[in-house]
């Protein structure tokens, strides 16, 4: 009985340091992953995948993957679908979304709101309409986004950070 009792024991001081170790290990790893977040954000340098929609009128939904905005120095590739209602329309968008063009940056800000989570506002335009892309993205890579045009309803989308090793 001894022996079962001091086994047991032996036994549950493994696993407790085993789980310690576990947790530090995730712990490195996420401080990793927002170290990596703030440069790439400070090199202007990132991908982001979206898979929901948050419309203003209507009922959210999932989108397909493939969806995407990528910041690359001072340029935006925007590749997002639109539902809602425009209040002024370029005729000449040919069936395309309105959220689907690579343009030039004409403004972007980075602040840290939270103690794992940073803003970016980048502020673009497309043609005719003038748009505004918040995103909050957080250190496990996950992103919220909202879309400001100047002709459009405001939408919403959230989905995750791509990180470099996916590239």
């Amino acid at each position: 009985m001894k022996n079962l009792l001091g086994l047991f024991a032996i036994v549950c001081c493994l696993v407790a340091c085993t789980t310690s170790k576990t947790t530090e290990q995730k712990y490195a790893q996420q401080r990793r992953q927002f170290i990596q977040l703030a440069d790439s954000l400070n090199n202007r340098t990132f991908t982001l995948d979206f898979d929901y929609v948050m419309p203003r009128r209507g009922s959210a939904r999932y989108i397909t993957p493939g969806y995407s905005v990528r910041v690359d120095g001072d340029s935006i590739n925007s590749y997002l679908p639109y539902f809602g209602v425009a209040y002024r329309a370029d005729m000449s968008y040919d069936n395309r979304s309105p959220l689907d063009f690579e343009t030039p940056l004409m403004g972007y800000v980075v602040e840290q709101t939270k103690k794992d989570c940073y803003r970016v506002t980048l502020r673009t335009q497309n043609r005719l309409d003038q748009m505004v892309y918040q995103i909050d993205i957080f250190a496990n890579g996950k992103a919220m986004l909202d879309v400001f045009p100047s002709d459009r309803e405001p939408i919403s989308f959230s989905g995750e950070m791509r990180w470099e090793e996916e590239r």
